[in-house]
């Protein structure tokens, strides 16, 4: 049986003893700036630097044993990744390093006291300023930090927005703007991103003579691997779509290109229809989509619902089809749950009701690009001043009446 996509392994922590060979290494290294300070505060000479280095080897291997046993032997309260950090564990972590930062120097200067310089703490004034120095050099380095931080922060965001960016332009790319013209029946469709990228499409494919595919589908997720699986579904679909009659087998080999070739976690929804202009009639398969909505125009209202599962999360899934028979006056609608779950200010969804309600009292003769504006303009107004949570895709399927042309010819 074949595997799913192996996922990323997590980096692994490093270990207290690697942390605390890494310290000794390279305390020698670090310490060097600081002999180079006091050095030329206590005169600039020869001896003055070697007094300053051996010194700050002291406070280096000290403090710099305190913040390892700080990081590693006491749970300090972290934020959750991907959390909006919070203002008092933050200050408590910084109050912390401060502290251990504190105990590390006065540790080392005892240390220098009775061992080489049985002077070094010799007043108050002497054990003030080596207080003020190591508070003012934690502050330095917090802030250093910070600032790299922040630095990372802006890189990442500008490569998410560049990604986000790119994503964006791959949906275009395959969502179709001209749709066939046919003299018995009029399709339209539309996708209204949101801020972020999601993996809706669409399309409307050519499937031999007098018939075509019409497909809507939405990948789990957001960003590039949601637009790319997107992309690899449409391809799929389209070379399958001559070669392959049964909606429900083009589903089920979709279904297994999607198990085989992505990550535990991506999965799609998909609803295909082949529609057979001569006969008026539609074949179609659901896999977990939102049920498109057959408008009859004596005032039935009908949901497709047969089919099986989502793709990508049983390999060997088996699909069911359905048959309608259309006639004129019918409008069939396809949307993608953009829509029904549309969020206003007061946490209210648009949901299906709506969507049927808002259709079923459309006039009779709106061309199928004025029902999905009509219906895009229903959920603006019931989401108000509130930003659309996901994007927004409607296709629609209107059969014409006799005497009735397609739009636009």
């Amino acid at each position: 049986m074949a595997g799913r996509a192996p996922t990323k392994r997590p980096k692994r922590p490093r270990s207290a003893w690697r942390s605390l060979l890494d310290l000794l290494a390279l305390t020698p290294l670090g310490a060097i700036p600081f002999a180079l300070f006091f050095g030329v505060l206590s005169g600039a000479t020869r001896g003055a630097f070697v007094g300053a280095y051996i010194l700050s080897l002291y406070f280096g291997y000290a403090i710099g044993l305190a913040i390892w046993a700080l990081e590693h032997f006491v749970p300090l309260p972290r934020d959750a990744e991907g959390a909006k950090p919070d203002l008092r564990r933050t200050l408590f972590r910084v109050g912390s390093y401060g502290v251990a930062s504190l105990v590390g120097a006065y540790a080392a200067a005892f240390a220098i006291h009775f061992t080489i310089a049985p002077t070094f703490l010799g007043s108050l004034k002497d054990v003030l300023e080596i207080g003020m120095f190591t508070l003012l050099f934690c502050a330095l380095f917090i802030g250093i930090t910070a600032a790299y931080a922040f630095y990372h922060q802006a890189v990442d965001k500008a490569k998410a927005e560049q990604e986000l960016h790119l994503a964006r332009r791959i949906q275009r790319s395959f969502l179709l703007s001209q749709f066939p013209a046919s003299p018995r029946l009029e399709v339209h469709a539309v996708n209204v991103s949101s801020k972020e990228v999601s993996g809706d499409i669409y399309d409307v494919v050519p499937a031999g003579a007098g018939a075509f595919l019409l497909a809507i589908a939405d990948v789990a997720g957001k960003g590039v691997p949601a637009a790319l699986l997107s992309s690899m579904l449409q391809a799929s679909l389209r070379t399958q779509a001559e070669s392959t009659p049964s909606v429900a087998d083009i589903l089920q080999n979709i279904n297994a290109l999607v198990y085989r070739s992505t990550a535990v976690n991506q999965f799609a929804t998909f609803f295909l229809a082949r529609v057979d202009e001569g006969a008026l009639r539609l074949a179609y398969s659901n896999a977990g989509h939102n049920y498109p909505m057959l408008f009859r125009r004596g005032g039935e209202v009908l949901t497709l619902e047969r089919g099986g599962t989502v793709l990508g999360i049983i390999e060997r899934a088996q699909f069911e089809e359905g048959r309608v028979a259309l006639a004129p006056g019918d409008r069939l609608v396809f949307y993608t749950d953009g829509i029904n779950e549309a969020e206003n200010e007061r946490a209210e969804q648009f949901g299906d009701q709506r969507l049927e309600q808002l259709v079923a009292a459309l006039p009779a003769g709106l061309s199928a690009r004025e029902i999905t504006e009509r219906i895009l303009d229903g959920v603006r107004g019931f989401l108000g001043d509130a930003e659309p949570g996901d994007d927004m895709t409607v296709m629609v399927l209107r059969v014409l009446e006799p005497e009735e042309s397609p739009a636009g010819a």
